[in-house]
């Protein structure tokens, strides 16, 4: 997505969730766009728009950043793990309806971890979930106030790749 779409997403968390809304705590982290330091090896000095830590009340964490995750214009929302430790998904694309209203972004489990199991979580994956392609309803198709609903499929989305990326060690177990 570019910068002024990942502005208006943000923009949009920021009008509609500031503080506690429903089952979310969202802090900003950011300082006026300015890039993050001390985050992440990863993150650290890149161009961003803004960075979010999103605590859900029933349990877990994740950090939400809307940043120029390769530096060329081209932003993504990245979700890190609530410990900062890594990241759980890399969004970019910012799908638009028939009418040209956002619709959703789009993002596609990929696993690239180095043990030889990539195909056996994709197929996991695929085999439960029905697909690798991933889907955030975005403002557009929800209401303002909605913000929970987005944050929702975020968490789901994290609980399905970590679910999947321990799929080998399932088979091992059986």
């Amino acid at each position: 997505m570019n910068r002024e779409e990942a502005e208006a997403l943000s923009a949009w968390l920021e009008r509609s969730s500031a503080g506690i809304v429903s089952a979310y705590d969202i802090t900003r982290i950011s300082m006026d766009g300015l890039p993050l330091q001390g985050f992440h090896q990863w993150a650290n000095g890149k161009p961003l728009v803004n960075a979010y830590h999103v605590k859900r009340l029933e349990g877990g964490a994740l950090y939400l950043l809307f940043i120029d995750w390769h530096r060329n214009d081209s932003y993504y929302a990245v979700l890190y793990a609530g410990d900062k430790s890594t990241t759980h998904a890399e969004i970019r694309q910012l799908v638009y309806d028939d009418g040209g209203r956002p619709s959703h972004l789009k993002w596609t489990y990929n696993p690239l971890k180095r043990d030889g199991g990539n195909a056996i979580r994709k197929a996991f994956y695929k085999q439960k979930w029905g697909g690798t392609e991933v889907t955030f309803p975005v403002l557009g198709v929800l209401k303002e106030e909605e913000t929970d609903l987005f944050l929702a499929s975020l968490f789901e989305a994290v609980e399905r790749r970590l679910q999947a990326d321990r799929s080998p060690e399932l088979f091992d177990e059986m």
